[in-house]
């Protein structure tokens, strides 16, 4: 068991460093300064073995800078979040359906899910699309 989280924590903390080098890299060939903020608060996050921090700063840079100020690359952030979720649960109705191995009440849920994500990334997308125009 102590071997198993020292090696979980030796591999944070090798993420860490790796997303350390990702940021400078990043500054260097231009990368949007919110996408390195939420890597330098996720490397903060994995080298204090904190869980909550970074998921909260992305949720609250989506709702205050995405959906509330109508930045672009916080819009972008949460539609790939969205189109991520989308595919994993576009595929476990599929296969679910296809092995007939979960109940109706499962699959009508996943089925509920792929619309409102459907929708979300919809409203995106037009979102995104209202970011471009005032350029």
């Amino acid at each position: 068991m102590a071997e198993e989280n020292t090696s979980k924590r030796k591999a944070e903390l090798d993420e860490a460093n790796q997303l350390k080098d990702e940021v400078m890299k990043g500054l260097q060939v231009g990368e949007p300064a919110e996408r390195l903020l939420l890597k330098a608060i996720h490397a903060l996050a994995l080298m204090d073995n904190d869980t909550i921090s970074f998921e909260e700063a992305k949720s609250t840079m989506i709702a205050v800078y995405g959906d509330t100020l109508g930045e672009e690359i916080p819009l972008q952030i949460e539609l790939e979040e969205f189109t991520g979720r989308l595919e994993k649960i576009k595929a476990f109705y599929k296969k679910a359906k296809e092995e007939e191995s979960e109940e109706p009440d499962t699959l009508e849920r996943a089925l509920n899910a792929i619309r409102i994500h459907e929708r979300r990334i919809r409203y995106l997308k037009d979102r995104l699309k209202c970011c471009k125009k005032k350029k």
